[in-house]
């Protein structure tokens, strides 16, 4: 079936398999049809709110089977969802609320806090609904299971993600309906999902890798959705026997850890569901991937991807090459700074397009122009296409650390808030490479005369402003910085800084 939007996806995976659990967490387990008729309640209920279809309604909410039913009303409702951070704190919420136009916030009383000092500012904000409120579970409880007759096209605005993405300014990436369905099949049939799998996903739902892959590809095959319950080996290796996981989805970080796990405790584990990972996120160590493989009995993939760029390249069950990020599933070119495409072999800038390339960045014309230029979308990383025709990715052309969760730190956002501490005069903030862990935040500060501080004291005050990803792993008190020709300061200098 030629399918259209995303509610008809959902609907029709309810359709052919019912009664399948589409989402697990704990002893909390939702069927198709559960998670089918509570979002068209849900969004039914949008609708008796006032929402229209192209209006905005943002998700802050934990990880849950109940942010996948929310998400799917939102879009029932022919509302375009904004995936929110559930790590944020107030001033990084503040301008997203507000900038995307979010007419409805649906959330959770343990966010009341946060939210705070924050509504006031998003002037468009009508209603703030919280799931488990009396007055929600009353709303949605008298609302019609019955899908709602919105009419929703392909080219709909369906998802804003908030990325620091290629330009390193926090931004709303919008992706349409059809710039997801036109990967889903691809993905489905690359990673040979099947509707008894079981996929489990280590990452945030509000990130792309999270919702296209961990959440949308699933249902897509009508497949089941485990939720970890919190991030550690022990959880992961749980989890993966309680619910007999069959693909796991992360990033370089989380595999590393969990090659590094001893065979004894593998062992205690019946593991024997599990027959792939998916990694993705940042650039990976075929050293770790392979002990991965050889200690789990599985396959590892890899993809390379961005939030504005769903996939680059892909390294699939049949087609892949550990330490590469695989072969262009879209049209890649690699090319110097002056946009002249470099020979097999050589490193330079992915330049790509395809059907599942964002629209726009939203609200914000002049930052699509500088990156999508004659439809191709700049993605500002240096990789290297081999002979045979696999990618190898460098680096990334800008400052922004890529730290082991996955997500992207601006290193400016993190400066801005030390520079505001009465004991710093300088600081600079890079992501420093380890190995094992991968970018390590760091901070170099240059105190001020007569002044003191400790690392403690310094994380501390960071976390009352940033997400606790963003809170540097090590402070390094330095006399000075070191500075280029021109006197910007050497971030990578820095960068390839290692403790004695």
């Amino acid at each position: 079936m030629n399918l259209r939007n995303l509610k008809q996806m959902l609907e029709e995976t309810a359709k052919e398999v019912p009664q399948q659990t589409a989402v697990v967490l704990g002893s909390r387990k939702v069927s198709y049809r559960e998670l089918d008729e509570t979002s068209s309640r849900i969004a039914n209920a949008l609708i008796s709110l006032g929402t229209k279809k192209g209006d905005h309604v943002a998700i802050l909410m934990s990880r849950t089977p109940e942010w996948v039913i929310n998400c799917f009303g939102a879009l029932k409702a022919g509302a375009a969802a904004v995936l929110l951070d559930s790590g944020s704190k107030a001033p990084e919420l503040e301008p997203q609320l507000r900038e995307s136009d979010s007419k409805i916030l649906i959330t959770e009383e343990r966010f009341s806090p946060l939210l705070s000092p924050v509504l006031a500012s998003a002037p468009l904000l009508k209603h703030v609904l919280k799931i488990d409120s009396e007055p929600y579970k009353q709303m949605v409880a008298d609302s019609s299971p019955t899908s709602p007759p919105v009419d929703i096209k392909g080219e709909d605005e369906a998802i804003l993600f908030y990325t620091l993405g290629v330009l390193g300014k926090n931004k709303g990436v919008v992706h349409t309906h059809s710039s997801f369905l036109s990967i889903l099949p691809i993905v489905v049939e690359k990673f040979e999902l099947e509707r008894d799998d079981v996929v489990l996903g280590l990452l945030p739902f509000n990130y792309l890798l999270g919702f296209g892959l961990v959440v949308l590809m699933p249902i897509k095959r009508g497949c089941t959705i485990a939720i970890l319950p919190h991030f550690s080996s022990k959880s992961i290796l749980d989890t993966i026997q309680r619910e007999k996981a069959t693909m796991l989805i992360g990033v370089p970080a989380s595999f590393n850890a969990m090659a590094m796990i001893d065979e004894e405790t593998i062992k205690s584990y019946d593991l024997t569901s599990l027959r792939e990972v998916l990694c993705a996120g940042a650039k990976s160590s075929a050293f770790f991937l392979d002990m991965l493989e050889k200690k789990f009995h599985l396959t590892a993939c890899e993809i390379y991807g961005l939030t504005e760029l769903i996939i680059v390249t892909i390294g699939a069950i049949r087609d892949r090459k550990l330490g590469t990020a695989g072969k262009p599933l879209a049209e890649l070119k690699v090319v110097d700074k002056n946009g002249k495409e470099v020979p097999r072999g050589s490193i330079g800038e992915a330049v790509a397009r395809a059907p599942w390339m964002m629209r726009e960045y939203y609200k914000a014309p002049q930052l699509t122009a500088q990156v999508l230029k004659d439809g191709w979308f700049r993605t500002g990383d240096l990789v290297k296409l081999g002979e045979d025709g696999y990618l190898e990715f460098i680096e990334k052309t800008s400052s922004i650390i890529v730290p082991s969760g996955g997500v992207k730190i601006l290193p400016a956002a993190v400066e801005e808030v030390l520079l505001k501490h009465h004991a710093v005069a300088e600081t600079a903030c890079v992501g420093v490479l380890d190995d094992y862990k991968g970018q390590l935040p760091t901070v170099f500060i240059v105190l001020r005369e007569g002044q003191s501080a400790t690392p403690d004291e310094i994380r501390d005050f960071c976390r009352q402003s940033l997400s606790e990803y963003k809170v540097p792993k090590q402070i390094k008190f330095v006399d000075s910085l070191p500075r280029t020709e021109s006197g910007e300061i050497d971030r990578k200098r820095l960068s390839l800084t290692k403790d004695s």
